[in-house]
């Protein structure tokens, strides 16, 4: 069957319509009742050309007007935050609900911002302030605690969870030059005020970048204390390089027991590269010998056990240098 001219153009309306509709941003809410009497699960959906996310928290009820949960039918009703507030449209049907919400910023707030120094949010950035429960108190928290932070930046504080008190710690730790990106940072990989008072108490004054950089190699504020208290003190590096060996605080109080508790970070570390068994040590130590590290780290290379070495002395080959025991095993002397 042949169409008409006017039918394609009907057609082609058609089609042109249901593809608008689809590029519209639609805004969705669901809303069901949570374990606690007081709080309830509140998801909200977004979704436009190409862009379509969702977000689910469980809120308290005061942070609602007009909200009865156990209602039937069709329902209105507003989620409140500082930024602004979402009003909701759409039904309840046991205990549960859904529809759609539209965003209305605070004017009020947006204000409030300004006079603290930050800049006017647009509209996108006052719906992620409202989504972050960024507040007035927050902004301002974090300007009295000299930290210098963009709009955006507030937002991503709070995305990261990053709370004033976790600002006041860190700062009550000694770092108070620290900007919102350093935080941001921080909190990713999991820096706790307990490692950056280990730090401190420790003699170090380290910048965000390098105590990150310890954090991501493992080091934590109980690995701090205990080379604090076997005396150490080695540079950050040396920290990054002997975690990244394994050199743990048993291994430690194995060398110290052995008597060697006054090495520095780099022989440590050279000793546990090599597989330096303090045990190694301790049986060469009551059998007369007291080697340096480097001679302990030639002796290993060139396969020298305890055996050997108590080999030797019942050969009646005593008083050896490191280095002669080395060339008779070289030389294959068993």
């Amino acid at each position: 069957m042949k169409l008409s001219s006017e039918t394609w153009i009907v057609v082609g309306a058609v089609l042109l319509a249901a593809l608008l509709a689809a590029q519209e941003p639609r805004n969705q809410w669901t809303l069901t009742r949570a374990d606690s009497p007081d709080m309830v699960h509140f998801r909200i959906e977004h979704s436009s050309r190409g862009n379509s996310w969702s977000q689910s928290n469980d809120l308290p009820m005061a942070n609602f007007r007009g909200l009865n949960p156990g209602q039937s039918g069709p329902a209105k009703f507003e989620y409140v935050e500082d930024a602004g507030t979402l009003l909701c449209q759409g039904r309840f049907s046991f205990s549960a609900g859904s529809g759609a919400y539209r965003f209305q910023p605070n004017p009020k707030f947006i204000g409030g911002l300004t006079q603290l120094g930050y800049e006017v949010p647009n509209e996108d950035q006052s719906f992620s302030l409202l989504l972050m429960h960024v507040t007035l108190d927050f902004a301002r928290g974090v300007r009295d605690a000299g930290v210098t932070a963009s709009t955006s930046q507030l937002i991503e504080l709070r995305v990261h969870g990053i709370t004033l008190p976790y600002i006041r710690e860190t700062q009550n730790a000694g770092y108070t030059s620290f900007s919102a990106r350093d935080f941001v940072e921080m909190k990713i990989h999991g820096v706790s005020t307990d490692l950056l008072r280990a730090l401190k108490r420790a003699g170090y004054d380290l910048p965000s970048r390098q105590i990150t950089e310890l954090k991501i190699h493992g080091v934590n504020s109980d690995y701090m204390r205990d080379l604090d208290i076997y005396g150490l003190k080695p540079r950050p590096d040396d920290l990054v390089q002997m975690k990244m060996h394994g050199v743990t605080p048993e291994y430690l109080k194995s060398l110290k027991d052995a008597g060697y508790g006054d090495l520095t970070s780099a022989q440590i570390t050279e000793l546990k590269i090599h597989g330096m068994d303090p045990k190694f040590v301790l049986e060469a130590k009551d059998l007369g010998y007291d080697f340096t590290p480097r001679e302990l780290v030639d002796l290993k290379t060139h396969g020298v056990s305890a055996e050997y070495l108590r080999h030797l002395r019942e050969s009646g080959m005593r008083n050896l240098s490191a280095q002669q025991i080395a060339k008779l095993k070289m030389h294959g002397v068993e």
